[in-house]
């Protein structure tokens, strides 16, 4: 079996002000391009991660809220992370698999440690 690419595109500030799924729930200029390059590497997977919700599949629906990470606790960073990595592990595998971050350093920063086949082809603020 080949190994997978996985995406995992960064949550963003702007969002919708209704419940709708994820991949319509976030706005703004920033993660259309994002997602736009994500679809565009024809990957296996595509995942948003959440600072509140975690790994979400495009089409779960959540509420909108107002959490950020980059001003969180490295212990809540870890706590995150490890939560992240145990949702991975169940449809990936984490050694092999290969995880393309769209994300800023802080939410890869503890998950890139664990998949060591990854990728981040840009640096985002």
């Amino acid at each position: 079996m080949h190994p997978k690419t996985i995406v995992l595109v960064t949550c963003v500030k702007p969002k919708r002000n209704q419940k709708s799924a994820a991949k319509d729930l976030y706005q703004g200029e920033l993660f259309e391009q994002l997602m736009n390059y994500a679809h565009s590497l024809n990957p296996d997977q595509i995942f948003i991660l959440s600072g509140k919700h975690h790994l979400l599949h495009l089409e779960t629906e959540i509420e909108p809220y107002d959490l950020n990470l980059n001003h969180q606790s490295e212990e809540a960073l870890i706590a995150w992370s490890n939560k992240v990595l145990q949702q991975l592990a169940q449809i990936a595998d984490l050694r092999k698999d290969l995880f393309v971050y769209l994300t800023n350093d802080v939410y890869r920063k503890y998950l890139s440690q664990h998949t060591p086949n990854f990728k981040v082809p840009f640096v985002i603020d």
